[in-house]
């Protein structure tokens, strides 16, 4: 402001000096005229100046303004040219969702549904800080970080997610980004991807066994082929139906208990048996191993397992029972036996066992089936266990029916010699579901009554 000041007292001086040297009256009126007009101009143009000067020493010395736009527009325009899954968020709301994001969490329609959606109401609860801490992030140090978390489709099952953010303006206090993210690992390529699914889904569809997955409102929502073939009804008969309408009456008790317990997050598997009814009316056994796809106690969730067809089984039992009570009543009333069905693992757990358990053993049938602190592998003799175990897997292996003589000890610590016949029961695609056999007290003085008497009906059969 000194300059000014400075220049304008120098440049009137002048002005006055020069002035004098040819002012007189008798100068034209038009130099008169001009010459108050240049002085009046200087003195307000030093005015203005004096006015103006304070206002631009205050203005920052910066680049000029970013041209004014609509960032959820732009946003809008850029997300839906993009094929993976974006969106437009504006602080912690959904503004726009492309097709691929709505695609990739089970949304497709509901786009309108989505916009001004707190983006929380995708995210698991369990990632909620995660996402805030976040963004936050973003809005303060514009890092190029990712970040991994769980969100959630639209039936309410997770998935793990890796989300990015990138600022749609170059403001620190506007709060909108596009956000992408993919449900795949950024190391996995794409063509391996492929061929592993590819592969999974000729394996799906090619098992014998039902495989199944629910959503949270317990309503079928795939199923490969095989229910087809078993069941006869079509897949599209039975989407978005609940499970429960081809469960016959009386299992339904117990079905709608164990599936409500793994939707609901009170436990994470569950088997157990029931019966399916075909479309003809027909009613078939199957035993159902079921997960849920997530491991948070109490969390809502939808549940995917597998049907195995158990029919024959239950009619092998049904006629093993039935051959037991010919046994008990007619062959063999005074030798010692036992019938049985376990499954194949180390202690040889029975499943069932005939009344002869207690006469062979000392022990009632309900003591040593399905027991969890007695097992029949506990009787068998110590120096015994390991011969018996390896020869009847050998032969199980080869899918041969075995016959081995060891000892047992029963409850009042006596030894006896005993022998077992049995076989392995295999499913149609040769996997093992069973053991079934018999065991009998060799000790008995009408072994050899007992022993014919089993000729006799095997001969007949």
């Amino acid at each position: 402001m000194n300059i000014i000041l400075f220049s304008l007292v120098m440049l009137s001086s002048i002005f006055v000096l020069v002035l004098g040297f040819w002012w007189d009256s008798t100068a034209p009126f038009k130099v008169h005229i001009s010459t108050l007009a240049a002085v009046l101009a200087m003195f307000l143009s030093a005015i203005l100046a004096m006015t103006l000067y304070p206002r631009l020493k205050r203005r920052p010395q910066s680049q000029p303004p970013p041209i004014a736009f609509d960032d959820v527009i732009w946003g809008q325009d850029l997300s839906s040219k993009l094929s993976t899954p974006a969106a437009v968020i504006d602080g912690y709301n959904i503004k726009f969702a492309n097709n691929a994001f709505l695609k990739e969490l089970g949304m497709n329609g509901m786009r309108d549904m989505i916009t001004d959606l707190p983006l929380t109401n995708l995210i698991h609860p369990s990632s909620h800080q995660q996402m805030t801490d976040f963004i936050s992030r973003q809005h303060n140090h514009r890092s190029n970080e990712t970040m991994m978390l769980r969100m959630l489709y639209v039936d309410g099952t997770t998935i793990p997610a890796q989300i990015s953010l990138s600022p749609l303006n170059s403001l620190q206090q506007h709060g909108q980004f596009l956000l992408q993210f993919t449900t795949t690992t950024a190391s996995e390529p794409t063509s391996t991807k492929l061929d592993i699914d590819h592969t999974y889904g000729y394996l799906i569809d090619r098992l014998d066994q039902i495989v199944f997955q629910m959503n949270v409102d317990q309503k079928i929502i795939f199923l490969n082929p095989a229910w087809e073939r078993m069941l006869d009804f079509t897949l599209q008969e039975c989407m978005q139906k609940t499970l429960f309408q081809f469960i016959h009456p009386e299992d339904l008790p117990l079905a709608e208990a164990r599936i409500n317990a793994l939707t609901e997050g009170k436990r994470h598997h569950s088997q157990f048996e029931l019966r399916l009814i075909a479309k003809n009316g027909r009613s078939q056994w199957f035993e159902m191993r079921a997960s849920t796809t997530s491991r948070l106690n109490s969390e809502r969730s939808s549940v995917m397992g597998t049907l195995t067809d158990i029919s024959r089984i239950k009619q092998t039992s049904a006629d093993l029972k039935a051959s037991a009570r010919l046994a008990n009543d007619m062959i063999m009333p005074n030798v010692p036996c036992m019938l049985y069905r376990c499954k194949n693992d180390r202690n040889w757990t029975f499943d069932y066992v005939s009344e002869g358990c207690l006469e062979v053993t000392e022990y009632q049938p309900y003591e040593i089936t399905n027991s969890l602190h007695f097992n029949y592998m506990q009787l068998i003799y110590p120096e015994d266990q390991q011969r018996v175990w390896e020869y009847i897997q050998q032969q199980i292996n080869q899918q041969r029916s075995f016959q081995i003589i060891y000892r047992i000890q029963t409850r009042s610590n006596k030894t006896k010699w005993v022998m077992e016949r049995g076989k392995g029961i295999f499913s149609g695609t040769d996997e093992l579901l069973t053991l079934e056999g018999i065991i009998i007290d060799i000790s008995s003085e009408n072994y050899q009554a007992m022993m014919d008497g089993l000729e006799q009906m095997t001969s007949e059969q």
